[in-house]
Order: C-alpha cells, then sequence, then structure tokens
C-alpha cells in the first residue's frame, strides 16, 4: 500500500499538469509606444499605416473611423475557450484625412448582440409533397437523336 501511495500521487500530478491554461492571442498587437506617438491632428492615414498598422476594421457606414482590435482567448482542458481581455482602438479621421479622435473601449464597454432569427421568405409558392411528386409527371423525354447521333472515336482503323 505504502508504495502505491507515491505511484498514485505521481499521476494526479501529472493528469493535472495535462490540464494546464491555454493562452491564446488575436489580433491587433501594437509595437510598445507605437500607438502613444499618434498625434491628432496632424497625422494623416498614412502616418497612422506606418506606426501600427493596417485597421482590423473600417465603419460600414463611414470609412473615415478605423479599428484596431486584439483579444485574449483562455482555454481550460476540455472547456469552451473564455473571452479574458478585449481592447478596441477607435481612431477617427477628418474629411482631410487628419487624425481627429482616438478612443480605447475594453471588454467592460462590450455590447453583446443578438442576432436576427427572422428566415427571409422566397420567390415564388410552396408546393405540396404531392404536387412536387406529380408535377413532373410527362415533362421527361427520352434523348433526342439528330442524323448524328455521336462522333467517331476513331479507333480499329
Amino acid at each position: 500500500m505504502r508504495r502505491l501511495l507515491p505511484l498514485a500521487l505521481l499521476g494526479a500530478a501529472a493528469s493535472l499538469t495535462a490540464c494546464s491554461n491555454i493562452v491564446d492571442n488575436r489580433g491587433f498587437a501594437p509595437t510598445p509606444g507605437s500607438v502613444e506617438k499618434i498625434e491628432v491632428g496632424s497625422q494623416s492615414r498614412e502616418d497612422v499605416v506606418r506606426l501600427i498598422g493596417s485597421p482590423s476594421a473600417v465603419a460600414t457606414f463611414n470609412t473615415n473611423v478605423w479599428y484596431y482590435v486584439s483579444q485574449r482567448q483562455e482555454t481550460w482542458a476540455f472547456l469552451r475557450p473564455e473571452l479574458a481581455e478585449q481592447k478596441v482602438l477607435q481612431i477617427t479621421f477628418n474629411d482631410a484625412g487628419r487624425v481627429q479622435d482616438i478612443k480605447q473601449f475594453g471588454l467592460n464597454e462590450a455590447k453583446e448582440i443578438d442576432m436576427v432569427s427572422r428566415a427571409t421568405p422566397t420567390a415564388g409558392r410552396e408546393l405540396t409533397f404531392m404536387e412536387q411528386i406529380l408535377g413532373n409527371i410527362g415533362r421527361f423525354s427520352g434523348p433526342r437523336q439528330s442524323g448524328n447521333p455521336g462522333a467517331s472515336t476513331g479507333g480499329g482503323n
């Protein structure tokens, strides 16, 4: 019994280390100090791209708003990944293409968006099962053959 206890403890320790936390960083990862170099009113879009790179997304209805998104997910063993941290950097440009405003948002400002579950109706009418089965009776015909039923394969000579 005393010999089995160390083996049991070793097995338990090995199984716990197999369930370690997996951290996954995704999205925008600026070099340290690069975001702080962006100056409101003086830098252009090209300057911003040169400093921190191209945006993760551009606003749909206003191309003067750029978003840089980064996320950190943690996964424990076989459980679903959990969003541990999210940062969104929003850069707004004026009509002249110069930086107008810089805002940063965290996970606490995020909003849950519910997807619309409605279905888009299709054009036409809906057929019953019997209409679908009986609707094609008489619409099919055999293959039509013209004067040349097929090309010669050239074999045999």
